[in-house]
């Protein structure tokens, strides 16, 4: 008798046991639900920039102490707002206008507004004394990169302008006159005599996203 009562026991602790598990797997009848689907797309801006006329300006028949000036538009043909700069892409005919000193005058503005103005555009590349820091009272060379504009809405057009005058001091001519106005490169100080390559400004109208510079 005892151990028939224990097979009862037994066999009752594993019914527990086992509606325990199955209260524990939650209910298993059936349930409503429903599913929406979603996705993320997008489209890309992007950042372009052209000159709305000829971007090669020509300065004629210059002579001492008349300024002249020329312009070129710009449009933004992008899909974003862009920052426009002007970047002067070409280090030894940079210097070569930078070396002119008091002998030359240079002007940039864009949109009515003026960026840079210099009589004596001297950035010290041959060493010498006499510019040994730079300010627009004094020694004021032209810089690599300019903003021109902030921020240009697509399809906006801004304008640049450029204005350069040989110092009326200046006399130095050949004999029939005439010439390239700013050949490169030129000849350092104490340096040997260089035949120049080529004549000049060279320049970039560069578009950047909104904050950014011009890489180098």
């Amino acid at each position: 008798m005892l151990k028939r009562n224990k097979a009862i026991i037994g066999a009752g602790g594993v019914a527990v046991a086992l509606t325990m598990a199955l209260a524990a797997l939650g209910p298993t009848g059936a349930y409503f639900s429903d599913t929406e689907q979603g996705s993320i797309d997008g489209t890309k801006g992007s950042i372009k920039i052209a000159g709305v006329d000829s971007l090669d300006l020509h300065f004629t028949n210059m002579l001492p102490g008349e300024k002249q000036t020329v312009s070129e538009r710009y449009v933004n043909n992008g899909l974003s707002p862009q920052d426009v700069w002007v970047v002067f892409n070409n280090a030894e005919a940079l210097h070569a206008l930078n070396d002119e000193g008091t002998f030359m005058e240079f002007h940039l503005s864009a949109n009515g507004t003026a960026l840079f103005d210099s009589a004596n555009l001297n950035d010290n590349g041959d060493g010498v004394p006499g510019c040994a820091g730079f300010d627009p009272a004094g020694c004021w060379p032209l810089k690599r990169a300019y903003k021109l504009q902030e921020n240009l809405a697509p399809g906006s057009i801004g304008k640049v302008s450029f204005s350069a005058m040989i110092a009326a001091k200046a006399v130095d001519q050949s004999e029939v006159g005439g010439g390239d106005w700013l050949p490169y490169p030129v000849k350092q100080q104490n340096g040997a005599p260089v035949t120049p390559t080529d004549a000049g400004l060279p320049y970039q109208i560069v578009a950047t996203q909104v904050g950014q510079e011009p890489g180098h």
